[in-house]
């Protein structure tokens, strides 16, 4: 059944960007803690992951594919094994480790995981919907630790800090 597939691959990728989470502490010892915690919770995310799986074997007539296919998360799925093996071999610089996560977290905020999967069963429309926040909070604290470690900002966000606040024209 392609649902399951597509629960399986999802859980696969929250344990590779755990794995990519965890080469970031090693990369970048002074803030190893953060990273981390991060890696922690996309095992937890994956962990859910898990349940939604056992739902779907329990449960099949509950769960639809979302609008996300399982080709495009297989394909997500290619890239970062990429880009981890690049990190690990120390193909790259440093810095394009957290690039690379804020790319991936991005993208996954615009996916979210309630698109992929979808159910009308309330206890797991919830759970999905904590793994996309997941997405975002991530990203969040991404560009936290980029800054702090970088000592840069976002080029965007100097950007809106820049306009000042939005004027009413008259």
């Amino acid at each position: 059944m392609e649902i399951a597939s597509i629960a399986v691959v999802l859980k696969q990728n929250e344990l590779l960007f755990a794995d990519m989470y965890r080469e970031c502490a090693r990369l970048f010892p002074d803030y190893a803690k953060e990273f981390a915690a991060l890696a922690l919770e996309e095992e937890g995310h994956a962990a859910i992951i898990d349940s939604v799986i056992d739902e779907i074997s329990d449960h099949p007539e509950n769960w639809r594919q979302g609008k996300v296919t399982l080709q495009t998360l297989r394909f997500i799925q290619k890239q970062i094994k990429g880009t981890l093996e690049e990190i690990r071999l120390g193909q790259c610089a440093p810095h394009y480790a957290i690039t690379a996560l804020r790319s991936y977290e991005q993208s996954m905020c615009e996916r979210s995981a309630e698109k992929v999967l979808d159910t009308d069963v309330p206890e797991f429309k919830s759970l999905l919907a904590l793994i996309a926040e997941g997405f975002s909070t991530h990203l969040h604290c991404l560009k936290e630790l980029e800054r702090k470690i970088f000592k840069t900002s976002d080029i965007f966000d100097l950007l809106k800090d820049l306009s000042g606040p939005a004027q009413e024209h008259k």
